[in-house]
């Protein structure tokens, strides 16, 4: 798995983030770029300190200049943040 900020535009998490959405079924975010969608479209909480930083870093990701793990890591605060982690 990539763990760096090379071809950060296909990159994937050395693993899943599974969030939940309402009540629907968990599902599972496997990088900056799906993690960037989802907080655009379809998180429920449009604030937050996590979720704003969460929403930088996945953009900086897509641009190669943050390393995916931290980005990782930051979108799960923010899943934490919304009670949005399976």
């Amino acid at each position: 798995m990539m763990s760096g900020v090379t071809e950060a535009n296909e990159a994937v998490w050395s693993s899943p983030v599974r969030v939940r959405v309402g009540y629907g079924f968990p599902e599972a975010i496997h990088g900056p770029r799906e993690a960037l969608e989802y907080l655009k479209w379809r998180w429920p909480v449009r604030e937050g300190t996590y979720y704003l930083r969460a929403l930088k870093e996945c953009a900086a990701c897509l641009q190669r200049s943050i390393p995916l793990e931290k980005v990782r890591e930051t979108f799960v605060l923010a899943s934490i943040e919304a009670k949005m982690l399976s």
